[in-house]
């Protein structure tokens, strides 16, 4: 269920915040599974990437749309789970132990 969740998040992210298409990528690597969720959309920028995980910020250089929770809720997940959840341009990527 918490999966599902992050799952949704990313892609409901991409959609409000993105433009198309949405890509989404899911890989095996060194043992972990990786997601990448990537639109086309604004780039976000360095000084953003750690911020935009924080509850209730809204990058402001995007739609302000949501309660922004969103991203916040999916790197929690991610780390419950022991993997880490990042940004790099308007990619966003997850890691995650395999069968974790």
């Amino acid at each position: 269920m918490l999966f599902r969740s992050l799952l949704r998040n990313l892609l409901e992210n991409a959609q409000r915040h993105g433009a198309p298409p949405i890509e989404v990528k899911l890989r095996a690597v060194d043992g972990k599974a990786e997601i990448t969720v990537c639109d086309h959309g604004r780039v976000v920028p360095d000084a953003e990437r750690e911020r935009v995980f924080e509850p209730f910020y809204r990058y402001a250089g995007g739609d302000v749309r949501g309660t922004g929770l969103g991203l916040a809720l999916v790197r929690q997940i991610a780390r419950r789970h022991g993997g880490e959840a990042t940004v790099e341009g308007s990619c966003f990527r997850v890691v995650l132990r395999a069968g974790g």
